[in-house]
């Protein structure tokens, strides 16, 4: 039987996608290369509101944030990162390999970003060249206020770098509108597409301070001034490098039926499944994470007693053949985490799983009787 996936990414794809996989591969040159790719940009720009340049990079999420590292750091830059989760940690991380002169401005996890520590922190710090955040922390299932931090960024003249991995197509982002300077999606999550490119999307200001750096970036390919000459020095190659073509034909299908579905459209469903997913948890005396006023839309971060975490995830995987992810850092072991992205952000899916759940904590004596989660999430769907 085929094992679902309600994990924070890869999410489930569907079989038309897998189908798109199975047509003759193309050359990444060429006039049908050209086409293609050039359709595969132009629907994520819909997807992150700019008409600035977007390309698709060939590599991992976090490598494509670690790109913006690369072009806006010198030794010993200063800039701002957001924390408040494994994720923002792992930004920081990557900051001071760099050897920035980083300046964290953290949160308990589970807590939203903290405003009024970040006007204070630019306030006494001039020289920050740029602040960095995640949008979705999937490690705490909170979702960041991306709006409210673009607007104090914007106020002192900031650049500001985004992680949208685990966001974009799912929940709403509006890159020239809020003021973003360097933002990263994702196929294989909120999409369910194909894990192996990543739309980017950069502002002319990011671009403009890169050209005055007073060094020039230590890397080819993530040197974006080399990257964007190299892009247009092959006739029909508008990539430095190959591409993984058939994985881009993927993407520009799953972005297309995205698009297609009405972007505030498939954030509403989101946003339903996910309240809908955390009212079932509450009815089975499950909690949670972060205040329902900062939960994320796409997954959901609950506590669980410690030592029950893998026995929950085995059961349900062994018995149901659905998978949820473990908790991630400080949480782990204590908490588990529910996808529901993509195609698993529809209500079909989320029965299915809070059934199986519902059995499996019946069976490990952490509820008495089965059936108040389902109803809940039935309740919570039928309100608009």
């Amino acid at each position: 039987m085929k094992r679902i996936l309600f994990i924070p990414g890869p999410s489930e794809v569907e079989y038309d996608v897998l189908l798109e996989l199975s047509k003759p591969v193309i050359p990444h040159y060429g006039k049908e290369w050209v086409e293609l790719y050039e359709k595969a940009c132009d629907v994520a720009k819909k997807i992150f509101k700019t008409d600035g340049f977007v390309t698709l990079l060939p590599i991992p999420g976090i490598v494509a944030v670690e790109m913006a590292v690369f072009n806006v750091v010198e030794e010993g830059t200063c800039v701002v990162n957001l924390c408040n989760g494994l994720f923002g940690e792992l930004i920081g991380k990557i900051l001071k390999l760099h050897r920035a002169n980083v300046i964290e401005v953290c949160s308990d996890w589970g807590s939203p970003i903290d405003l009024g520590e970040l006007k204070k922190v630019l306030d006494e710090n001039p020289n920050v060249k740029a602040v960095f955040m995640v949008q979705n922390e999937t490690s705490t299932g909170v979702l960041n206020d991306v709006p409210s931090v673009a607007k104090v960024v914007k106020k002192y003249d900031k650049l500001l770098c985004v992680d949208a991995i685990s966001s974009f197509g799912g929940v709403d982002f509006d890159f020239d509108g809020w003021c973003v300077d360097y933002a990263v999606g994702y196929a294989s999550k909120c999409l369910s597409g194909i894990n192996g490119v990543c739309p980017v999307a950069i502002s002319e200001k990011f671009l403009d301070y890169v050209q005055k750096r007073e060094s020039p970036v230590k890397s080819y390919y993530f040197n974006l001034p080399v990257y964007m000459e190299m892009s247009k020095f092959f006739e029909n190659h508008p990539h430095p490098t190959s591409m993984p073509t058939s994985v881009v034909r993927a993407f520009y299908y799953v972005a297309s039926k995205a698009f297609q579905e009405g972007l505030e459209n498939r954030y509403r469903r989101h946003i339903k499944v996910a309240r809908a997913c955390r009212a079932a948890l509450r009815a089975m005396n499950l909690n949670p994470i972060p205040k329902e006023e900062y939960a994320s839309p796409t997954v959901t971060a609950f506590s669980v007693q410690e030592g029950l975490d893998k026995k929950i995830v085995s059961k349900l995987l062994e018995e149901h053949n659905m998978i949820i992810s473990g908790g991630l850092g400080k949480l782990k072991g204590r908490s588990l985490r529910i996808g529901h992205m993509g195609t698993t952000a529809n209500p079909q899916y989320l029965v299915q799983l809070i059934q199986a759940l519902e059995i499996t904590l019946k069976e490990l004596g952490m509820i008495e009787r089965i059936g108040n989660g389902v109803e809940a999430a039935y309740k919570a769907l039928e309100k608009d």
